[in-house]
């Protein structure tokens, strides 16, 4: 009997068709990792990464931050963590490319990864997923350094005939809507500060369909 309490349990029942959903990412990845994105990488990661540093990619999906990322900084060190099978084929075969690693995990709970390991920490359209993303945020907390940083990007609330855009709704798109916009950025950066992240700076995307979130760990943490 399927673990309700697993992460991989709920992405089947929200997607069901992971490969048509590994191509989609893999399509839409130029428009996640754009000038916005580094934009704010530039203001709030760059300070505190390394060339040689570590970076952390929390739900990495396909890997469509890999390749940019390498763009940018040729020899950092790359780690995605992911948990579906075709997100993990699609991602260990570039990781081959780029020089990344790959870690098989649920986010749901604890990661096999040291504390305070990582200069950077990403999770992009990842925390939605979740039905309880506190553990993410917990365990991002965790394996970053004190002083790196963590960027969150991610669907945030919004009216629904927003969100739909004219398409027919089912039961589907409304179940989508329902995991999309639970959160507003303002939560976002509630979760992220309760767990003991300092926001540094929220930042909407898309006509405020998305938020950015660039965040800190505290010395202290």
């Amino acid at each position: 009997m399927p673990d309700p309490t697993s992460t991989l349990t709920h992405l089947l029942a929200h997607h069901r068709d992971f490969e048509d959903f590994r191509a989609l990412m893999q399509e839409t990845s130029a428009g996640r990792f754009g000038a916005i994105w580094w934009g704010v990488w530039q203001q709030y990661v760059a300070p505190v990464l390394p060339p040689t540093g570590l970076v952390i990619d929390l739900g990495c999906g396909p890997g469509g931050l890999f390749a940019p990322l390498r763009k940018v900084m040729p020899e950092v060190r790359i780690v995605g963590v992911e948990v579906q099978p075709a997100m993990l084929r699609a991602a260990r075969e570039l990781a081959i490319e780029v020089g990344a690693t790959i870690v098989e995990a649920d986010l749901n709970g604890a990661l096999p990864l040291p504390d305070n390991v990582a200069d950077v920490v990403t999770a992009v359209h990842v925390l939605h997923e979740l039905p309880f993303p506190v553990p993410l945020l917990r365990e991002a907390l965790r394996v970053l350094r004190p002083g790196g940083a963590f960027l969150l990007f991610d669907w945030v609330r919004q009216p629904l005939r927003q969100y739909t855009n004219g398409a027919v709704l089912t039961p589907d798109l409304l179940q989508h809507f329902r995991e999309h916009c639970l959160f507003t950025a303002d939560d976002l950066a509630y979760l992220c500060d309760d767990v003991g992240f300092r926001v540094l700076e929220v930042i909407g995307r898309r006509n405020n369909q998305y938020a950015m979130l660039a965040c800190v760990k505290p010395a202290a943490a």
